[in-house]
């Protein structure tokens, strides 16, 4: 069993000004595709404290995914705080959430969203909208135990 992390980043969410439904979503489809869920953390957008959350928890998960903190808005940081501490690129899977997002709106062109790894963990960043985070997890958690097993030098069926 996969151990993931949930994130949400987001400022209103972390003051309990609305509710976070894209980082509740996420948890129920992670959990009933049979992952455990270790983290689930509502931050706000803040580079200092999304660095530490993530040094803190890379090395007690396979899996994190972040929701929000993904666009242009100078509050938007999640990337650039995760371009900072990956060690690479996923990139095939960057171009798909991409190209997925692409097919169901033009306004995707604005996402940063990446897939990278951080030492032996996959990190996962998505927008915010739970509209977003439905679309694109229908793409990835049915392939997810593929990459996370390649990942782990596991064998792969």
């Amino acid at each position: 069993m996969y151990k993931v992390a949930i994130i949400t980043l987001s400022d209103r969410a972390s003051r309990g000004v609305y509710e976070d439904k894209s980082g509740e979503y996420l948890s129920e489809v992670f959990e009933k595709a049979g992952y455990e869920l270790v983290i689930r953390k509502i931050i706000p957008d803040d580079e200092g404290l999304l660095a530490s959350l993530l040094e803190e928890v890379v090395n007690s998960v396979d899996l994190i995914v972040t929701t929000g903190g993904t666009g242009l808005s100078t509050r938007d940081m999640t990337v650039k705080v995760v371009e900072r501490l990956m060690d690479y690129e996923v990139r095939g899977m960057s171009i798909a959430l991409h190209q997925c997002s692409l097919e169901k709106s033009k306004g995707a062109m604005f996402s940063r969203a990446l897939c990278a790894v951080i030492k032996q963990t996959l990190i996962i960043t998505m927008p915010g909208s739970l509209k977003a985070v439905t679309e694109l997890s229908e793409v990835f958690v049915p392939h997810l135990t593929h990459g996370l097993a390649h990942l782990n030098d596991e064998e792969v069926h």
